[in-house]
């Protein structure tokens, strides 16, 4: 039986039917095989090794809308252009954060750093309130205090019959009646003037004499209302320092009663 020539629209090379398989077709199919799958290699190692191997473009930080960038430091390729030489590769990196504090300056002062072993220096730009000056409050003084002496006191020297009798109307309850002669004595804190005060009782008119330390005396015209009625009379004198007596007398005449002497 005759062979038959079959063709094959994708085997350009004619094979008889029911014959030996051709060698050369036989070694032609996985030489195809094989080059397309070097091809398809290529197309995906050329889809997927390129976006590897670029480097990453850092985006820019989102600003607040209506904020605009400062000058300098964006460029519209890469977003962010740090300062320095031009040639110089920058580092890549997120930009330093702005800062947020406020320009003005701070008008409290600072107080100035005191070196040790030097005094600080004074701040001019502030100033300090005034002291309050310390008042001093004092009691008076030894030449303003008084002195009162009762006639009556014991300390005091009685003569030419002089006699203490009680009196109900007079400052201590007595007084020196009959008088002779009364020496009051007292000490003086500073020398100088001194006004001196004699409470006595009197009926009508009479004359005392004082004498300071037995100086020349003073004479004083004294009246009064009754016996039972004080009266007060006063005189400057000029007294000495220290331990100081007062005689009272009246050697031309009847004298009043003395009931006390203050001296101030």
């Amino acid at each position: 039986m005759p062979s038959r020539t079959v063709f094959d629209t994708a085997d350009p090379v004619p094979r008889m039917l029911a014959g030996p398989p051709d060698p050369i077709r036989s070694l032609r199919l996985p030489h195809w095989v094989g080059i397309s799958a070097l091809a398809g290699g290529i197309v995906l190692a050329a889809i997927v090794i390129p976006p590897q191997l670029s480097p990453a473009v850092e985006q820019p930080p989102e600003r607040p809308l209506g904020q605009t960038a400062p000058a300098g430091t964006e460029s519209p390729t890469t977003g962010y252009v740090p300062d320095g030489a031009p040639g110089v590769v920058p580092e890549t990196g997120a930009p330093a954060p702005e800062s947020t504090g406020s320009a003005r300056p701070d008008p409290r002062p600072t107080a100035p750093t005191a070196t040790p072993g030097r005094p600080a220096a004074p701040d001019e730009g502030r100033s300090e309130a005034p002291r309050p000056t310390p008042t001093r409050t004092s009691g008076p003084t030894p030449s303003s205090r008084s002195i009162t002496v009762q006639a009556e006191d014991p300390g005091n020297v009685l003569g030419g019959g002089a006699k203490v009798a009680s009196c109900p109307s007079c400052d201590g309850g007595a007084r020196v009646r009959y008088l002779g002669t009364l020496t009051v004595n007292f000490t003086n804190p500073t020398a100088g003037g001194r006004t001196i005060a004699v409470t006595y009782q009197t009926d009508g008119d009479r004359q005392l004499k004082i004498s300071v330390n037995d100086a020349a005396p003073t004479t004083h015209a004294v009246s009064g209302a009754g016996w039972d009625v004080p009266r007060t009379f006063r005189y400057d004198a000029e007294l000495p320092a220290g331990r100081t007596s007062l005689t009272f007398f009246n050697d031309t005449g009847p004298p009043p009663d003395i009931d006390k002497i203050t001296i101030s």
